[in-house]
C-alpha cells in the first residue's frame, strides 16, 4: 500500500480518535470543575458553602450584562468572564436553590426596561443613549429583592463576599438579635435649628448591623437586659448609672454575650450642638466596672503609641504639605493579631485613633487571650497630650519606645465567673427629686455566672468612625455602595456573628483578583512607549535648535529689513524643521506599527501554542502511555508462555 495513503490513514485516524475521546470525556466528566486558577477564585469557601446548603427556599438570580458593548469596555470584559463562572459555580453548589438568568438588555428593549426597574445602573457609552449594564438582581420566593447595581472591578476582592451576603439576607435565616447600647451616636444626630447644628448621618456600621441582625436599641438608664437578646454591644459607657451596670453583669452572669467597647480619648465623642472646641474641654474616656471583675483594667488617662504602625498624616501649610507618621493612630497588620481566633485570625488591615491599653490584673479568675496588640516599639501616651490639636511631628520626635507590645484588645472565658457586686443587688441611691428608686428585683440576682462567659472587649471606640475604615463609591450622583479601607467593620460584625454562634459570614475575605497581566506585553508596550520618549524628546531637540540658529540670522541681519520677514537662510532652516517634524512623526507611527505587530505575533504563538502545540504534546504523551502499557502487555504474556 501506498506510504503516503497510510500516513493519511494514521492522521485520520488520530483525528477521530482525538475527537471520541472528547466526546466520551465530556460526558463522562459533565459537572466536574478543577479550580486550576491562582488563589483559587472559583472555589467557594466554606462559609459560602455553608450559606448555599441552608437554603430552604430558592433564590432568583438574573444578571443584568451587556455583552455585545462589553468590547467598548474591555476593563470590565474579563472581569464579566469571572463573575459569570462564579454564578453558575453557586448554582451548582446550591443543588437547585440558586436560580440563575443572564439576561442582555439591548438598547430600547423590554430587557433594558426590567433591568432599569430592578435598580442596575447603566454605564453611558457617550454614543447616543446607550449604555453598558453589568449588575445583579436577586429575588426570594416571597419576593424580597436586592440589587447589586454595578459590578465595579475595584470590588473585584470581595466578589464572593457581596454574592453571599445577598444571597444570606435573601434566605430569611433566623437573625440573632443584638441589643445596643451607645453613648455615642451610631444613629447618627437630627439636624437643631437651635444650636444651627446639621446634624450627622447615621454611621456605616449600624447600617451593617441592620441589615444582618436583629437589632435593638437599649437605653443607656436600661434596668434589665431584654432577654431575647443574643448579643450585647456596649459602646463608649461614659459615667453608667449603677442601675445600668448591674444589668449588664447580670447579662453576662446569665450566660449572655458581650462585645464591649472602651477608650480613653474617643474622638468621635462630640455632643450635639457642641463645637469642636468645646468638645475639647469634655471628658471623653469610658470605662466599666465590669473590666475589674473580668480580670482586666483600662490603663486611666494612657493612650497607645507606636511607632512602626502609625498612620502617616498630613500637616503644614497648603503650600508646603508635610507627610509625618501620627503615633496614636495606628494601622495594625496580621502580625498585631492573634491568627487563632476565628475573629481576629484573618485581619489584615486595621485602623484605630488614639486607642487605649488593656492590663491584665493579678489574681483574675478567668482565662484573657489578647486579640489585638501594638509592636513591641510602642509606649504610652498621657490622653491630655493629644486632647487639644495634637502635634504628630513634636509626639514622633518625643516617642521613646517602651521595648514591649500593649494589648488593645481581648477575649475573655471562665467559669462560674463572680459577679462584680457580689451576693446581693446594689442598693441605688435616690434620685435628683430625692425619691428612692424601685429596688432591685433580690430573687433573680446570680453571684456568679451560671456557666461559661465570653467577652470581647476593645479598646477602642474611634474605629467604628466611617474616616478609619469605609468610602463611599460613586457612579456620578449614583451611590454604587461602600469600600473599604481597612477591616474594622468586618471585624465588629464578625466578633457579633462569632458571639452569636454563627460564623459563616465571618469566613469570607478578600481573594486574589483574576487580572493576570501578560507581562511580555507589557514588557513590548513598555519599551515602545520609550521609543517614543525618545523620539519626542529627539524632535524637541531639533526644534530647539533650529529656533535657536533662526533667532541668531535675525539678531545677525544687517539689511534692516523687518525682523517679521523670514530671509531665504531662515525660510530654509525653518522648512528643515518641518521636514524634521514630519519624518519624526513618521518614525512614531513606525514605532506604533511595529508595537501592534509584535503584540499580535505574539499573541499568534500563543494561540498556537494553546491550539495546536499543547493537544500535540498532550496526544504524544498518551501514545507513549499506550505503547509502554502495550509493551508491558507483550511481555507479561512472554513471560507467562515461559514459564507454561
Amino acid at each position: 500500500m501506498n506510504k503516503n495513503l497510510l500516513m493519511s490513514i494514521g492522521i485520520v485516524a488520530l483525528v477521530c480518535t482525538f475527537i471520541g475521546v472528547n466526546i466520551v470525556a465530556q460526558r463522562a466528566l459533565s459537572g466536574v470543575r478543577v479550580d486550576l486558577t491562582q488563589g483559587r477564585l472559583y472555589t467557594l469557601s466554606d462559609g459560602t458553602r455553608n450559606v448555599l446548603a441552608g437554603l430552604q427556599e430558592p433564590v432568583n438570580l438574573t444578571l443584568y450584562y451587556s455583552a455585545a458593548a462589553s468590547s467598548d469596555v474591555p476593563t470590565f470584559k474579563a472581569y464579566a468572564q469571572r463573575v459569570v463562572e462564579v454564578l453558575r459555580e453557586y448554582a451548582q453548589v446550591s443543588k437547585g436553590n440558586i436560580r440563575l438568568t443572564i439576561a442582555n438588555p439591548e438598547p430600547f428593549s423590554d430587557t433594558e426596561d426590567k433591568a432599569v426597574a430592578a435598580g442596575v445602573v447603566g454605564l453611558p457609552l457617550g454614543r447616543g443613549q446607550e449604555r453598558f449594564y453589568f449588575g445583579l438582581h436577586a429575588v426570594n420566593s416571597t419576593d424580597k429583592a436586592d440589587v447589586i447595581p454595578f459590578f465595579d472591578p475595584r470590588r473585584e476582592d470581595f466578589l464572593e463576599y457581596d454574592l453571599t451576603r445577598m444571597i444570606y439576607l435573601l434566605s430569611e435565616p433566623k437573625r440573632t438579635t443584638i441589643g445596643v447600647m451607645s453613648w455615642i451616636p451610631l444613629e447618627g444626630s437630627p439636624a437643631s435649628p437651635m444650636t444651627s447644628s446639621r446634624g450627622t448621618p447615621p454611621m456605616r456600621i449600624n447600617e451593617q448591623l441592620k441589615e444582618l441582625f436583629d437589632v435593638r436599641v437599649i437605653d443607656r438608664e436600661a434596668r434589665e437586659i431584654p432577654a431575647d437578646v443574643n448579643v450585647l454591644l456596649v459602646v463608649h459607657p461614659k459615667n453608667p448609672i449603677v442601675a445600668t451596670q448591674y444589668a449588664i453583669d447580670q447579662f453576662v452572669m446569665r450566660g449572655g454575650r458581650l462585645l464591649l467597647l472602651v477608650d480613653p480619648l474617643c474622638e468621635v465623642d462630640v455632643p450635639a450642638g457642641m463645637n469642636p472646641m468645646q468638645a475639647m474641654n469634655t471628658p471623653r474616656s469610658s470605662d466599666l466596672n465590669l473590666l475589674s471583675t473580668l480580670g482586666l483594667e483600662l490603663v486611666p488617662g494612657k493612650v497607645a503609641a507606636d511607632r512602626q504602625r502609625a498612620l502617616p498624616v498630613t500637616v503644614g501649610s497648603q503650600a508646603r504639605p508635610e507627610q509625618v507618621d501620627f503615633v496614636a493612630w495606628l494601622s495594625l497588620g496580621s502580625d498585631q493579631a492573634d491568627r487563632n481566633d476565628p475573629v481576629t485570625g484573618q485581619i489584615e488591615n486595621l485602623n484605630l485613633a488614639t486607642a487605649g491599653i488593656l492590663r491584665m490584673k493579678e489574681g483574675a479568675k478567668t482565662t484573657i487571650t489578647p486579640l489585638l496588640k501594638t509592636t513591641a516599639d510602642s509606649m504610652a501616651i498621657d490622653a491630655q497630650q493629644l486632647a487639644f490639636m495634637p502635634d504628630p511631628k513634636a509626639l514622633l520626635a518625643t516617642f521613646k519606645s517602651g521595648g514591649e507590645p500593649l494589648i488593645l484588645a481581648a477575649r475573655v472565658t471562665g467559669l462560674a465567673v463572680p459577679s462584680t457586686f457580689g451576693a446581693a443587688p446594689p442598693a441605688l441611691a435616690p434620685g435628683a427629686d430625692g425619691r428612692a428608686p424601685e429596688p432591685l428585683p433580690v430573687d433573680r440576682h446570680l453571684a456568679s455566672s451560671k456557666g461559661d462567659i465570653n467577652v470581647m472587649v476593645i479598646a477602642d471606640v474611634d474605629l467604628l468612625s466611617d474616616r478609619l475604615w469605609v468610602q463611599e463609591e460613586r457612579l456620578g450622583p449614583i451611590l454604587l455602595g461602600y469600600r473599604k479601607a481597612a477591616d474594622n467593620g468586618e471585624t465588629i460584625i464578625g466578633a457579633l456573628d462569632n458571639l452569636g454562634g454563627s460564623s459563616d459570614l465571618l469566613s469570607l475575605r478578600a481573594r486574589t483578583r483574576a487580572a493576570r497581566p501578560f507581562s511580555r506585553v507589557e514588557q513590548l508596550r513598555r519599551d515602545a512607549e520609550q521609543q517614543f520618549l525618545q523620539r519626542e524628546q529627539e524632535l524637541q531637540a531639533r526644534l530647539t535648535q533650529t529656533e535657536q540658529k533662526i533667532a541668531e540670522l535675525q539678531r545677525s541681519r544687517a539689511d534692516g529689513q523687518s525682523s517679521l520677514i523670514l530671509t531665504p537662510e531662515q525660510q530654509a532652516e525653518l522648512e528643515a524643521a518641518r521636514q524634521a517634524q514630519i519624518t519624526t512623526r513618521a518614525e512614531l507611527r513606525d514605532v506604533q506599527f511595529q508595537l501592534r505587530k509584535d503584540i499580535e505575533g505574539l499573541g499568534t504563538r500563543i494561540k498556537a501554542v494553546n491550539i495546536l502545540l499543547v493537544p500535540a504534546l498532550v496526544g504524544v504523551a498518551a501514545l507513549a502511555l499506550a505503547g509502554v502499557r502495550a509493551a508491558r502487555r507483550r511481555g507479561e504474556r512472554l513471560r507467562a508462555s515461559a514459564t507454561g
